[in-house]
C-alpha cells in the first residue's frame, strides 16, 4: 500500500469540515482565519518533535517535514476555534474598550508553552506526547483560573475536535488502510486504538481542542453569548 498522499488526504478531509464551518457562519470567519494561520505556522514546528518519536508520515516532497503539516495545522486551528460556537449557537461579544486585549499576555503564554514543549523534550528527554501534555496543560489551567466562564467552551471543543478526528481518521483508513500502523512509532506509548484513533492522538485532540477553543475569546477579552 502506497502512503505518499495519505498525509495530504488528512489535510483535505479536515478541510471539508473547515470549509463547512467557514461557510456556515460569516460572523466567525475572522476568528477562524486568525487561529488557522497561527496553528498553520505551529504545525510544522510541532512536527519537528513528533516525527522523532511519535510518527513518520510520508510527504509529497519526501522530506521529514512537509507542507502537509501546515495544511493540517491550519485546518485544526480553524475548526477548534469555532466549532463550539457554531454547533451550540454562540457568538462573541467584545468589550467596548479594544485596549483591553490580552495580546502581550497571550504572546507570553504561548512562548512559555513552546519553551515547555521543546525544553521538556530536548533538555529532559521526555517524549513528545508527554511534552505536548505539559505544553497544553499549563495555558489551559491559566485560562481556567482567569476566565472560568470559558471552561465549558474549552471542554466541549475538546470533545467536538475529538469526534471530528475520529471521523477524519476513519475516512482515511477507508482510503489507505493500515496507515496508522505504517506511520506511528508506538515506542513510547502503547499500541492501543480507540476505534480508528491511536490512544496518543486521542489525548492530543482533546487537549488541543481544550486550548484552542477558548483561546481567541481569552485573547480578545470577549465572552460567548447565545446567538439569537
Amino acid at each position: 500500500m502506497a502512503y505518499t498522499y495519505t498525509y495530504l488526504w488528512m489535510g483535505l478531509i479536515f478541510f471539508i469540515f473547515w470549509l463547512f464551518l467557514f461557510l456556515w457562519r460569516k460572523d466567525v470567519r475572522k476568528e477562524m482565519l486568525v487561529m488557522s494561520v497561527i496553528f498553520g505556522i505551529i504545525g510544522p514546528l510541532a512536527d519537528l518533535l513528533y516525527t522523532q518519536d511519535w510518527w513518520s508520515p510520508l510527504t509529497i516532497t519526501k522530506t521529514t517535514i512537509g507542507f502537509e503539516a501546515v495544511i493540517v495545522g491550519f485546518m485544526i486551528g480553524g475548526i477548534a476555534a469555532v466549532i463550539y460556537e457554531e454547533l451550540f449557537k454562540k457568538k462573541i461579544k467584545l468589550r467596548k474598550k479594544a485596549e483591553g486585549k490580552n495580546t502581550k499576555f497571550i504572546v507570553f503564554m504561548m512562548l512559555m508553552s513552546a519553551v515547555l514543549f521543546f525544553g521538556s523534550f530536548y533538555l529532559f528527554g521526555i517524549n513528545s506526547l508527554y511534552s505536548s501534555i505539559i505544553a497544553f496543560a499549563i495555558p489551559i489551567i491559566v485560562i481556567y483560573i482567569k476566565r472560568n466562564d470559558l471552561i465549558v467552551d474549552s471542554l466541549m471543543t475538546g470533545l467536538c475536535l475529538l469526534i471530528t478526528a475520529f471521523l477524519v481518521y476513519s475516512i482515511i483508513n477507508l482510503i489507505t488502510p493500515g496507515w496508522v500502523q505504517a506511520f506511528w512509532h508506538f515506542t513510547n506509548v502503547p499500541n492501543t486504538m480507540i476505534i480508528s484513533l491511536p490512544i496518543d492522538d486521542f489525548v492530543w485532540y482533546v487537549l488541543a481542542g481544550m486550548l484552542i477553543g477558548p483561546l481567541y475569546e481569552f485573547w480578545q477579552e470577549a465572552r460567548l453569548v447565545k446567538k439569537r
